[in-house]
């Protein structure tokens, strides 16, 4: 049976590579960013790639509906979510106190904690019901230390990542899982967003891409499991 991911953040950075990877596997996906025109194309790519559904939410994460919007949105389509990945975040430098504007450290937090939080307070009751679905998180190994200069954006990691742990521990015997996904510096859109790219931490930046035969090898695998199962 075909599962179906909801990705934020879909068309981006790690939020491509999730939603490749969960296509290859035959999934269908819902597409969940701002820009309307981009899901589209990321929609046809899809759909035309690996022949399986995808359907797309358009919708500004930082505003305080957003996640409410994207759950109404897929209970009015009687879209049925089995994995929710919160990938979308962004991050930003500057003194706290003398540079950064209240509005972008706010809006961070809302990308980086609230939405997040909201959604999996919208859908896990259902996948415990259920019993079964998965969440993943991404965070970040900022999350493991203090980061001056980026002092709110390292916060909004340490809170996603205890807020999994926590998550997980509750969730332990019901069937459903929650992850907190950290990775180190990449080469995505996030470093341009905020403001980063001539950081020493960029200088060394990973592809998050998958090469394609790597991601056949890890599908092969994923089958293999399947029918262990069966």
């Amino acid at each position: 049976m075909q599962k179906t991911a909801l990705i934020t953040g879909s068309y981006g950075g790690l939020g491509t590579c999730f939603v490749e990877l969960h296509a290859a596997t035959h999934g269908d996906v819902i597409l969940v960013g701002r820009s309307k025109e981009k899901l589209e194309q990321q929609k046809q790519y899809v759909e035309k790639t690996y022949s399986v559904s995808a359907h797309i939410i358009s919708v500004d994460l930082s505003t305080e509906d957003a996640a409410q919007f994207i759950f109404d949105t897929c209970k009015l389509n009687g879209w049925s979510v089995d994995y929710l990945i919160n990938n979308a975040g962004f991050g930003g430098q500057g003194d706290f106190a003398r540079e950064r504007t209240m509005e972008d450290d706010l809006s961070m937090i809302a990308v980086n904690i609230a939405t997040p939080t909201r959604l999996c307070k919208l859908f896990l009751p259902e996948f415990i019901k259920r019993g079964s679905g998965k969440v993943l998180n991404v965070s970040s190994t900022a999350a493991v230390m203090p980061g001056p200069l980026q002092a709110v954006y390292y916060a909004t990691k340490s809170y996603l990542t205890s807020f999994s742990n926590a998550l997980w521990r509750e969730l332990k015997g019901t069937g459903v899982t929650v992850t907190a996904l950290m990775p180190g510096a990449m080469e995505t859109g996030f470093a341009k967003t905020g403001g980063l790219t001539e950081m020493k931490l960029f200088a060394n930046a990973v592809s998050p891409m998958m090469p394609k035969k790597a991601m056949m090898d890890f599908v092969y695998s994923q089958q293999l499991a399947g029918s262990a199962k069966k």
